[in-house]
């Protein structure tokens, strides 16, 4: 996995030189298997172990980084909803089975402007292997390498019916993803639909009819907890692997759901 030395003094202060700070790393189990300098930062490769989820994020390496250096870990600043953020309840959701899908949340943001992100933002993601897209996307990518929490946002407007379902697939359907390339699905793996079709690939990968586009006014913004055995069988099923369900394969911190949507 990759992060930087910046990112990683966002949460905690490093007094350390990058080299120092790597070997460190390394003695106390995380393998830094290279450091890559850049114009303003250095990128740390870090061997991640299987059975260490948790150091699948900036904020994961930067707690390892508070412990062998003595160092404080620095909280995350999030916003607090009131009362009138909250809204009306416009949307259902139904999961159909709890063991596929223990923790599933949404969070709807209206009057969006959809655009380039700031340069500051795009560089922090390209420096650790993230194409930039868009504003949106971005920082559910930023989200992820942050905190660890895979987010997806829907085109709000292009879901069916204000109805988020979470379920196991029918043998017949299809769906063409973001990637531009339509899959034959079966019931092993999860989708999430709304009332006609399903609309993503659970822990995956979302669908074309859906995705955030610079016509989108309204987005549903989903995080989630998938069970990583059925991502798995179903990454393998597909052949498709992502940052997403490099994550949920390998387990979510239920903390990071609440971090991620509050960030």
């Amino acid at each position: 996995m990759k992060v930087t030395y910046n990112w990683l003094k966002d949460f905690v202060e490093i007094s350390l030189s990058p080299e120092d700070l790597a070997d460190r790393l390394t003695m106390a189990g995380s393998e830094v298997t290279g450091i890559e300098k850049k114009t303003d930062d250095y990128v740390f490769d870090i061997e991640i172990t299987s059975n260490r989820p948790d150091w699948l994020s900036v904020l994961g390496v930067a707690r390892e980084v508070a412990v062998v250096t003595g160092k404080r870990l620095k909280n995350l600043r999030l916003p607090v909803a009131s009362k009138k953020d909250l809204g009306k309840k416009i949307l259902a959701i139904k999961i159909e089975d709890k063991k596929d899908c223990p923790w599933y949340t949404a969070r709807i943001f209206k009057e969006i402007k959809v655009g380039p992100s700031p340069s500051w933002l795009r560089s922090r993601l390209e420096l650790v292997g993230c194409r930039s897209v868009n504003n949106i996307v971005d920082i559910t990518n930023y989200c992820l390498f942050e905190v660890g929490e895979p987010l997806h946002a829907f085109d709000w407007d292009t879901l069916g019916g204000g109805y988020i379902w979470v379920r196991r697939a029918r043998p017949e359907e299809k769906i063409t993803l973001i990637d531009g390339t339509q899959r034959q699905l079966n019931n092993e793996i999860l989708v999430i639909a709304d009332k006609t079709k399903p609309v993503a690939i659970a822990g995956i990968m979302g669908g074309k009819d859906t995705e955030v586009s610079s016509q989108t006014k309204t987005i549903l913004l989903e995080a989630a907890i998938f069970n990583p055995v059925v991502t798995r069988k179903a990454r393998r099923y597909l052949g498709i692997s992502t940052e997403s369900s490099y994550r949920f394969e390998r387990g979510i911190d239920p903390n990071a759901v609440g971090l991620a949507t509050s960030r």
